[in-house]
């Protein structure tokens, strides 16, 4: 019951963020739909990180490689992002893969998809990445 739960609050909330797998040109266009906003970008050495902070306060960091698709996604504050939103086609694999986890974390850790979050009311936290898609020379602790 309580990832039902946790599902139903996945998707609830509108997306401000770009999709694991996908590029990022819609993240500017959504932050200002939404009256999130969007913080300078931080160029790495091998990728960009894009900083979004919700209305509600929570912060989602998207890291793209050169090629401006997301390979990571990490998020931290009082509510959940719209994690489908940002998951896109691994939501399913991440949801299936905790049908009955208690109050603990989620977590999926395959070889081409890793995901965590954790947290409870006001406090939620996690990351997502896919592990062929990390830039060489970056290491799967970048996404925090």
């Amino acid at each position: 019951m309580a990832v039902a739960l946790a599902a139903a609050g996945f998707i609830a909330a509108p997306a401000a963020q770009a999709t694991l797998g996908q590029r990022t040109d819609s993240v500017a266009a959504d932050a200002t739909r939404l009256s999130a906003i969007a913080h300078a970008s931080s160029v790495h050495a091998a990728y960009t990180l894009h900083t979004i902070t919700l209305p509600s306060g929570t912060v989602v960091r998207e890291y793209a490689g050169a090629d401006g698709i997301v390979f990571g996604v990490a998020w931290d504050g009082p509510t959940l992002p719209d994690l489908k939103a940002a998951l896109g086609p691994a939501f399913d694999r991440f949801t299936h893969a905790n049908p009955s986890r208690g109050a603990g974390p989620l977590a999926v850790s395959a070889s081409d998809l890793v995901v965590y979050s954790s947290g409870h009311l006001r406090a939620f936290s996690g990351h997502a990445y896919l592990p062929q898609a990390l830039p060489a020379g970056v290491d799967a602790t970048a996404v925090r």
